[in-house]
């Protein structure tokens, strides 16, 4: 027999096949967004046959639905009680309806315009509300799982690892596979019958990982801080909790930064296209390539990350990242502008867009884990200055901000677009090249103005390695002061 494990103490250390199996659960968001962006609205629009305005409006409905809806998982799964903890419940309970959602969104009745409109908003609000009971307590789950500072860092780069490497290949597959052209299909986006198998394998990805991680983490649950009688809350207390969790200083600061450091990303993103076939003049396979070179990124950030966190700390080493990373992104459109690049569309503009895509996305998956992990050691700040853990309600203003920016970024692209002029269809031979180059002139600027909030902002960030040890040596103390209150632990045996 061993002293049981009391709630909220540290944890072993984590293998790396424990952090494997815990990250594998965010496949299950990838696969979902990465399915949804690429392919719900030609799908809807061009085969099922409703008007892209519709679809997009389900879209942006469920979206806006699935944001608010955040928040309150976050502050229910804070304060549950079960002999699983406050987690496990909501991440096990998903599971079923998730996969289910999934792939009845891509399998849509024979029904009226009107009546599949209904379908497609009912179905993909279930499917987001369902997705975020598993997301927001999982992402929850990284601040009680460890609270060790480097190993945070290191749970979450396996974590966005898989989050975009598994939906990838997913999406790789099925563009090889389901939906390839044929001479029946020629262009096998539109080919109906391709859906299916994708909804089958999707699904069942969803289901597996979600499943998979749950139960993977199952030996955790001992550590886990549980919520007694004298800590349940009335609806106006956990208001109260939700909203001091959510004015922390700490907390608003690393989040702002945030928000400006996807602006920016998403603004380039929602660009991407745009400046690789009309400013560099890229083929399609050349394109392809580039693509490979950030995935490629992902297996660079992943060691990456967690040896800047205990090299140089996090916020000096997010902070060096969103710096080169702005650097890396743009020194390549600014040569061009002077002239000092290859010619377009050649392989040796390829080679070298190709490595600087390769090192710019690796700066920036590496400083987006270390500003989430600089979000989740807020948690026993917030902890020692309220006497309450709200890592549910932390973890869904995260996701709030994500889902709430991400819009955001494609708005100021579309700005941005209409400002130049840029003509509808559009070729890379008949465009005028003045219109891309102010397309560029405008958004370099942005991008250095956006960057410099972002560091400008992180910069006032204050919970450090040292910090975050004094911390939890303050929180033991209370902890053991509680238990020594309490009298004796009972030796029982551990569970997992």
């Amino acid at each position: 027999m061993s002293a049981a494990a009391v709630p909220g103490e540290r944890a072993p250390k984590m293998t790396t096949w424990q952090k494997i199996v815990f990250g594998f659960g965010s496949v299950a968001f990838g696969v979902k967004d990465g399915g949804i962006n690429t392919f719900l609205l030609v799908f809807y629009s061009q085969i099922v046959g409703i008007s892209a305005t519709l679809v997009s409006l389900a879209i942006s409905i469920a979206l806006f639905v699935d944001a608010f809806a955040d928040p309150v998982i976050g502050t229910v799964s804070d304060h549950w009680r079960s002999k699983l903890g406050r987690r496990h419940p909501f991440m096990y309970a998903s599971a079923v309806p998730v996969a289910v959602c999934y792939f009845l969104l891509w399998n849509p009745p024979a029904w009226s315009t009107g009546a599949l409109f209904v379908y497609l908003l009912v179905v993909s609000i279930v499917l987001r509300v369902t997705v975020a009971c598993y997301e927001i307590p999982s992402a929850a789950l990284v601040a009680e799982i460890s609270r060790d500072y480097d190993e945070r860092t290191s749970v979450l780069a396996w974590r966005i690892f898989l989050q975009i490497l598994i939906p990838a290949a997913v999406l790789m597959l099925t563009f090889a596979v389901f939906l390839a052209n044929t001479k029946a299909h020629p262009n096998g986006i539109l080919n109906r019958d391709g859906y299916f198998p994708y909804a089958i394998l999707a699904s069942a990805v969803m289901l597996v990982s979600i499943l998979a991680s749950s139960f993977g983490t199952r030996s955790r649950i001992p550590y886990l801080r549980k919520i007694g009688d004298d800590e349940r809350s009335s609806i106006k207390g956990a208001a109260r909790q939700t909203y001091e969790a959510l004015t922390n200083k700490s907390f608003l600061l690393v989040t702002i930064a945030a928000i400006f450091a996807s602006v920016a990303s998403g603004v380039n993103n929602s660009l991407g296209t745009y400046f690789g076939v009309y400013f560099w003049k890229f083929t399609p396979p050349q394109l392809s390539a580039l693509v490979t070179g950030g995935l490629l990124a992902t297996v660079f950030a992943l060691p990456l990350s967690p040896f800047l966190s205990r090299r140089y700390g996090k916020k000096k080493a997010g902070i060096a990242l969103v710096a080169a990373s702005l650097v890396i992104g743009n020194i390549t459109p600014i040569m061009k502008l002077l002239y000092l690049l290859p010619p377009d569309g050649s392989n040796a503009l390829l080679a070298i867009f190709f490595i600087t895509t390769l090192l710019g996305t690796t700066c920036i998956i590496a400083g987006v884990v270390l500003l989430f992990s600089m979000i989740t050691d807020v948690n026993e700040d917030n902890e020692l200055r309220t006497g309450k853990r709200s890592e549910g309600v932390l973890a869904a203003a995260n996701s709030f901000v994500g889902k709430t920016v991400s819009g955001v970024g494609i708005l100021i692209a579309g700005i941005l677009i209409d400002l130049v002029h840029f003509p509808a269809h559009a070729t890379p031979q008949n465009l005028d090249p003045q219109i891309i180059r102010n397309l560029v002139l405008i958004n370099t600027p942005l991008q250095f103005v956006l960057s410099a909030i972002t560091i400008t902002v992180l910069s006032f960030y204050k919970i450090d390695r040292t910090a975050h040890e004094s911390n939890l040596k303050q929180l033991a103390g209370a902890t053991a002061a509680g238990a020594e209150d309490a009298g004796p632990v009972i030796d029982t045996p551990k569970l997992g």
